[in-house]
């Protein structure tokens, strides 16, 4: 047997394999980044309609950046619904969610910055004696060290053909993306609400602009 020969059938061997464990919880850490990405919006949610507290501009832009950094490796989810994702695909979904979780943590921290002198209260609530932005920031940070070690274990992942052989992982992608869709369109009502049919929302918002602007 040549050496080109032998190659060749240990490539089709290591294809049709079975998935391995590191291979479904390369995944399977996909699904758990956007759930939990998702999460926080999540929490958000709870201060803007629960308590009533109105985000501002940059807490929007915030929720933006979480989004943003969900979408790489929910990208990855979708395509591995359709086959083997390839080590680009999975680089290029997790080199994304770092990206926008930087970007993200610093919109955070100059948010923090802005009201780190006192007597400054900072901006709406706190949790745990911590702004929401502050969480933002770590939060940021936390995901931009995940997707890193995501990236880092690439090689632990491969193959990365485990949605097609696992009829739960190919469930469990129809339900973490209809959650990341449902976040990304909710957020986007929740800006409309707030700034109205307006070119600039107000920094510091005390009402839902399109209901008042509609004399509710």
């Amino acid at each position: 047997m040549t050496t080109a020969t032998a190659t060749a059938t240990t490539t089709l061997t290591s294809s049709s394999s079975p998935a391995r464990l590191s291979n479904r919880l390369g995944l399977w850490f996909a699904h758990a980044y956007v759930v939990g990405l998702c999460g926080t919006l999540a929490g958000a949610y709870f201060f803007q309609f629960g308590l009533w507290e109105y985000p501002c501009p940059m807490c929007l832009l915030q929720r933006m950046f979480f989004l943003l950094s969900a979408v790489g490796p929910a990208w990855i989810i979708a395509r591995s619904r359709r086959g083997e994702v390839t080590t680009r695909e999975w680089a290029s979904g997790w080199g994304w969610a770092i990206m926008a979780a930087l970007i993200g943590s610093v919109v955070s921290a100059t948010q923090v910055l802005m009201h780190i002198v006192p007597p400054d209260p900072g901006y709406a609530g706190a949790l745990f004696g911590l702004h929401l932005y502050t969480w933002a920031l770590i939060a940021f940070l936390g995901a931009a060290v995940a997707a890193a070690a995501a990236l880092f274990l690439t090689p632990q992942a491969e193959p990365l053909n485990a949605t097609a052989a696992s009829p739960l992982l190919r469930k469990a992608a129809t339900v973490t993306l209809a959650v990341i869709t449902l976040f990304a369109a909710s957020n986007l009502v929740a800006c409309f609400l707030l700034q109205g049919i307006n070119w600039q929302m107000s920094g510091d918002p005390t009402s839902y602009q399109f209901f008042t602007d509609l004399g509710l």
